[in-house]
């Protein structure tokens, strides 16, 4: 199974806490980890893929994000 993981978004429901350059999926809320990371740590055990989705303007935040659950 292949997971489609949406991260899009303008920072502005959960104002002031996210932001157009820290949309709330990227914010660390829990335990030093952002809801994108829980998401994909989540999914990792139930699906062989994910696919990430997000803009460009998000795009290395995605990144960024990804490789410090690789380094942890």
């Amino acid at each position: 199974m292949t997971n489609i993981i949406l991260c899009g978004g303008n920072g502005t429901r959960l104002w002031p806490i996210s932001r157009t350059l820290m949309p709330k999926q990227f914010v660390k809320l829990f335990d030093d980890k952002s809801l994108f990371q829980l998401t994909v740590e989540r999914n990792r055990e139930v699906c062989k893929q994910q696919f990430i989705v997000s803009n460009a303007e998000q795009y290395l935040l995605a990144v960024d994000q990804l490789e410090e659950l690789v380094s942890s």
